[in-house]
């Protein structure tokens, strides 16, 4: 069976006056499992955040470390106390998990019912109540086909515009009819939270009365990518890595002047340079057929480190220079190896310095972890 990957989106919305959200979302990928937990704080602002973070901490690290869902819920039903005043628990907690394999399990206490998206249809996922530690949780387990979606969302998605333009909210069902919408042509689930949180601040008139969160996770097949970075440490190795480099699935990628000319000598495909600047500091890119990006090496690289933590540069499409092309390539993928080769530049490094600082190699370890936490899965083999 092939394995199949969850795309995960969030957007969030924090309530009028407030500087943190009082939802919180916390995102976890094991090599078989997607651990996803959202909670909503009672209240707002500090307070709120501060509770919900601590469930999906709880939460998340017990699941990762294989403890049953069970003791999860239980661990956290017995921990987190009960509002004097209002007699309810002072977060909510929605806990999906996924494997790579297909099987979803969906657990929700005192949250709106998870949202099922399957050929253009919405329907609320399938649950059944159980008493968990004294508390009634829903708990249900479905085998997701590719292109399902799950949305899971708080309280203040389902409110929005109450007592304003919608006097009742925009309620479950409301929901659910722009998600029909917003599920046609197949869309990627952060585009999906997006459309769904600007209907929020619409309904909300630009002033949302609560915290609102939107996670959207849908099923599909992985996307690979290859980064061939550098040149081998022994040229006698040249040809056994670019070989190894090509019949590697999905995307490819070289960075490095050096390395993309020895993939142009052992292919005998010819290498091309556009000499177009888009950013006066970031290298021109090239072309090799059969490659997707052709760029200069560390100075790109480590420019492409800065543009994953700046989306709104990502998202002008206007930028075309070859750090931002990298790091919306690598955004796409969701498994990335990285070949990292060990032959060192003179310009960039002194040769007799050992390979722990080594400049590459530290541009490729905050390049790896800027992916992780971004929800890649990321690898590095040096040659």
């Amino acid at each position: 069976m092939h394995q199949l990957h969850a795309e995960v989106g969030v957007a969030q919305l924090s309530k009028i006056g407030e500087e943190l959200c009082g939802d919180n979302v916390d995102l976890i990928r094991t090599p078989t499992d997607t651990i996803m937990v959202l909670s909503d704080g009672l209240g707002s602002g500090v307070k709120a955040n501060i509770l919900a973070t601590l469930t999906t901490k709880i939460a998340s690290s017990m699941l990762k470390r294989g403890i049953p869902l069970e003791d999860v819920v239980n661990t956290i039903a017995e921990t987190l106390p009960v509002c004097r005043q209002r007699k309810i628990a002072y977060s909510t907690m929605h806990i999906i998990t996924f494997n790579n394999q297909g099987l979803v399990t969906v657990v929700e206490f005192d949250c709106p019912t998870s949202f099922l998206v399957r050929s253009g249809q919405v329907v609320p996922f399938p649950l059944q109540e159980k008493v968990v530690g004294g508390k009634i949780i829903k708990e249900g387990q479905l085998l997701l086909q590719e292109n399902d979606i799950i949305i899971a969302v708080s309280d203040g998605v389902i409110h929005a515009g109450i007592g304003g333009l919608l006097k009742l909210g925009w309620g479950w069902q409301g929901v659910a009819q722009q998600l029909a919408i917003e599920s046609t042509g197949n869309p990627e689930a952060e585009t999906i939270c997006r459309q769904l949180i600007r209907c929020c601040e619409g309904y909300y008139l630009g002033r949302p009365g609560d915290d609102t969160t939107v996670v959207a996770v849908k099923i599909r097949q992985p996307r690979h990518l290859t980064l061939l970075a550098g040149a081998p440490a022994s040229r006698s190795n040249d040809e056994k890595v670019v070989k190894r480099f090509l019949r590697q699935q999905g995307k490819k990628i070289i960075a490095g002047g050096t390395t993309a000319n020895i993939v142009s000598r052992i292919t005998g495909r010819p290498l091309t340079v556009d000499l177009a600047y888009y950013d006066s500091q970031i290298p021109p890119i090239g072309h090799i057929e059969g490659i997707d990006l052709v760029t200069e090496g560390v100075l790109t690289l480590n420019a492409a480190v800065e543009r994953l933590g700046n989306t709104e540069m990502l998202a002008n499409q206007s930028r075309q220079d070859g750090a931002t092309l990298l790091a919306r390539k690598l955004l796409e993928a969701d498994k990335i190896e990285i070949f990292a080769g060990g032959a060192v530049n003179p310009a960039h490094q002194n040769p007799n310095f050992p390979i722990q600082i080594n400049v590459k190699a530290q541009v490729l370890s905050k390049l790896q972890a800027v992916l992780e936490f971004r929800g890649k899965q990321v690898g590095i083999e040096w040659f």
